[in-house]
C-alpha cells in the first residue's frame, strides 16, 4: 500500500473509532466518531438530550446522547449531507452546517427513517 493510501485509511479509521482521542468514549465503548462534534446542535429534542443548569445559565446537554455515535446513524446522517453537498464548493458545504434549520430536518429525516 502506498503511504499516501495508507495515511488515508488512518484517518478513516480514526472516524469510525478514535481510541486515541483523549475523551474517547465520550458516550459510550465502541461509540462512531464520525459527528465528534453533533451538526445538530443544540438539537432541543428531548429524547436526545435536555438543558442543564451551567455555570452561566442552562445549556443543552447532549451528555446522555447516543444517538448520533451509533454506526448506522452517522452513515444515514453523512450519507444525507453529501447528497446535499455533491455539487457545492468547500465553502458553500461548510456553510450548510451554519442553516440549523436543514439541520435538524436532516436529523428528524434520519431519526423517522431508523425507527
Amino acid at each position: 500500500m502506498i503511504d499516501l493510501a495508507k495515511d488515508h485509511f488512518k484517518k478513516v479509521i480514526e472516524l469510525g473509532v478514535n481510541r486515541n482521542c483523549p475523551y474517547y468514549p465520550c458516550h459510550f465503548d465502541g461509540q462512531t466518531c464520525i459527528w465528534c462534534f453533533c451538526p445538530f446542535y443544540p438539537c432541543e429534542d428531548y429524547e436526545l438530550g435536555e438543558y442543564i443548569e451551567g455555570k452561566n445559565g442552562k445549556i443543552w446537554s447532549c451528555q446522555k446522547c447516543f444517538w448520533i455515535h451509533k454506526i448506522d446513524v452517522a452513515i444515514e446522517v453523512y450519507k444525507e449531507i453529501l447528497y446535499l453537498i455533491k455539487y457545492l464548493n468547500e465553502e458553500e458545504a461548510l456553510d450548510l452546517f451554519n442553516n440549523h434549520k436543514l439541520m435538524l430536518s436532516i436529523k428528524d429525516k434520519v431519526k423517522e427513517r431508523l425507527r
